[in-house]
């Protein structure tokens, strides 16, 4: 059975859990949230308060208990963030909320002032499926949970943003992807990339299950390329390799042929192609095609 207080502990969500096992965890230099997580995430909201409690009984003297408590409110309410604060980062934004996941997931290095030291950041995710909506909880809830003063948590999103707008530049990937068939160039661009450029990437950042899914990741990919000569190399290298794609695939209905014309001939298809608009291949191609049809039509 757990203690009796007069001081209420103010634990509404698991978030607030997680914050209440940060302060126990430094205060008394131990790991608790790792090895309770589970039980943190299976529990109701109306019972975390009773979890927290147990913690608290077995840590502290029955006299320091009160003490705590008070410590731990203080902590959640300098700590927890309102839904209108962490609509500072835009969750319409699909691009820029799969950067962030991409961003944390590489366990980036961010510095909140100047004389602070780097804070690691650690994005630990469950990657069951590869739903949009997954990611998005899964950067919100270690927004909302990572060790850190609301005021240190603002900054830590305006951060995120800022190195977004960075990174995020006009490469026109997204234009070229739009100007194209979704259905072939994403699977293809996807391949590409895995293919030629970093063959590990679907078990580093995504498990892939949809058309969205893929084409979330081309633009993430490359929106997270730190180097702008890599990043403009391979883009170039990308799209001239689906030109060529979509050649061969042309190339497949036609074929060569050698003929031996009179000399003036060749003035002539220059003047038609030049008057018509057209390649040479193209005019000969339709005064065969109306010379058979003329001719078809007469038999």
């Amino acid at each position: 059975m757990t203690f009796y207080t007069e001081i209420k502990l103010n634990i509404k969500d698991k978030y607030d859990v997680f914050i209440a096992l940060s302060y126990i965890e430094e205060d008394k230099d131990i790991r608790i949230i790792r090895r309770r997580r589970r039980d943190i995430e299976k529990t109701q909201n109306n019972l975390l308060h009773k979890l927290v409690l147990e913690i608290i009984e077995e840590l502290y003297n029955y006299n320091d208990r009160a003490s705590v408590i008070t410590d731990i409110n203080n902590k959640i309410r300098n700590n927890k963030l309102s839904n209108d604060e962490l609509n500072i980062i835009d969750k319409n934004n699909r691009r820029l909320i799969n950067w962030i996941y991409c961003f944390l997931k590489k366990e980036k290095i961010l510095k909140f002032k100047e004389n602070e030291p780097r804070l690691r950041i650690r994005f630990n995710c469950t990657e069951e499926n590869g739903i949009y909506n997954i990611r998005l909880n899964e950067v919100v809830s270690f927004i909302k949970e990572v060790n850190l003063l609301k005021s240190h948590k603002l900054i830590f999103m305006q951060k995120l943003i800022s190195e977004y707008s960075k990174m995020y530049k006009s490469d026109g990937i997204e234009l070229w992807i739009n100007k194209n068939h979704k259905d072939k160039i994403i699977p293809w661009a996807f391949n590409y990339i895995k293919k030629e450029i970093d063959e590990d990437i679907e078990d580093n950042l995504f498990n892939i299950s949809s058309l969205q899914d893929k084409h979330d990741l081309i633009l993430s990919f490359f929106d997270s390329c730190e180097d702008v000569i890599y990043k403009k190399y391979h883009i170039s290298n990308m799209k001239k390799a689906w030109n060529q794609k979509k050649l061969r695939e042309k190339n497949k209905e036609r074929k060569a042929y050698s003929f031996v014309m009179d000399k003036d001939i060749h003035k002539k298809l220059d003047f038609l192609s030049n008057l018509c608009g057209k390649t040479k291949n193209e005019v000969v191609q339709e005064l065969i095609k109306e010379k058979y049809y003329s001719l078809q039509n007469k038999n």
